[in-house]
């Protein structure tokens, strides 16, 4: 892991997806080029469109064309631009199924703070906005959408979901593929369990277990085909 995305270092990238998320990632993309960064767009992956135009770059194929641009562009970076966690997850499986040992590309947008002590796993993305302050570990293809904070001395475990305006106050372990909802707050020393759900504008203040849905302001748990408890 690195505390910043390769922003520096000249390379090939391809994105893999080409729904609104991957939209949002070609767009942040360009706003780096803009600032600096030595990255050339080679364009998109997805299974489910045919090749050609896509905004301004090319829709290349489906994701099992990976290995071919692989050979042909020494300097290549994946970048995986989905954002459901579990479609993530399975995306990057079969990348890394594909191309074993291509290592994924971090996005950090030049408008996101990141503290000098923190880490950002491969993979992951720092939209616009977003806050990392000091001693936080974020893991590998997580995705931190805009104007989110993350402070102190959290854990954000891989294939997160944090999105736009949530605030995850200090000390909170996030665990792998939870999502927390736009405008949610994980209150301190709090933990959101693996594959948890925390709904939009809901505030924290107990423990989410793995696998759960809470909702509301406090969360409350919400059972299945029902309302919180």
């Amino acid at each position: 892991m690195g505390r910043r995305g390769d922003v520096t270092a000249p390379l090939q990238l391809v994105v893999v997806g080409a729904g609104g998320h991957a939209r949002e990632v070609v767009s942040y993309v360009r706003d780096l080029q803009r600032a600096g960064a030595a990255i050339e767009l080679l364009g998109a992956l997805d299974d489910g469109r045919p090749p050609g135009p896509w905004l301004d770059t090319q829709l290349l194929g489906p994701i099992a064309a990976l290995p071919d641009l692989r050979a042909r562009h020494p300097s290549l970076r994946w970048f995986t631009a989905f954002g459901s966690n579990q479609v993530r997850r399975e995306v990057v499986a079969k990348a890394e199924a594909l191309a074993p040992g291509l290592e994924p590309w971090t996005l950090i947008h030049p408008t996101a703070y990141v503290g000098h002590d923190s880490v950002v796993g491969a993979g992951t993305l720092l939209a616009p906005g977003v806050v990392v302050t000091s001693g936080v570990t974020i893991g590998r293809h997580v995705i931190v959408n805009v104007r989110a904070s993350i402070s102190h001395d959290c854990v954000v475990d891989d294939l997160v979901n944090v999105n736009p305006a949530a605030t995850v106050c200090g000390t909170v372990r996030v665990g792998q593929g939870a999502f927390v909802g736009a405008g949610a707050t994980v209150i301190q020393r709090r933990s959101v369990g693996a594959w948890a759900v925390v709904g939009a504008g809901a505030v924290v203040v107990r423990d989410v277990l793995a696998g759960v849905t809470a909702v509301g302001v406090p969360a409350r748990v919400r059972p299945p085909g029902g309302q919180g408890v």
